[in-house]
């Protein structure tokens, strides 16, 4: 399965946020073992870069990146994401966002923890330990 991450859920992985790096690491194992292929926006990828900079040596923050890079696809968002986001007029403009890209990389699924702000969303949404016990 193409399984589409949303930011929350891979900065609870790369920043061990506790108690929430439960459920999404085995997760990350799964596509580790070639079970599931991740997915996340160009979008998540900055987001978590940013978010994980304050504090780490360069070195360390760039190997982190590296990690990250070498476990998941890329999904870009670009103008059609956007333009869609726009014209969705969602409550969280960012989630749509996250959602177009989803849509345009083919995802099965979308893994988030904020399930509700996906409401318009025709790929399933679940949180991580939803999918967990799928």
């Amino acid at each position: 399965m193409k399984l589409f991450l949303d930011t929350n859920v891979v900065v609870d992985a790369v920043k061990f946020r506790e108690p929430f790096v439960h459920a999404i690491v085995p997760i990350f194992e799964m596509a580790d073992d070639g079970i599931h292929q991740l997915i996340i926006s160009d979008l998540t990828f900055a987001n978590v870069a940013y978010l994980t900079k304050k504090g780490m040596p360069l070195g360390e923050w760039y190997g982190l990146l590296d990690e990250l890079r070498s476990n998941v696809q890329i999904a870009t968002t670009g103008e059609t994401s956007i333009d869609a986001a726009l014209l969705l007029r969602a409550k969280d403009f960012e989630d749509a966002l996250q959602y177009f890209s989803a849509k345009q990389a083919a995802a099965d699924c979308i893994i988030t923890r904020n399930k509700k702000d996906f409401y318009f969303s025709d790929i399933p949404v679940y949180t991580p330990e939803e999918f967990l016990l799928k």
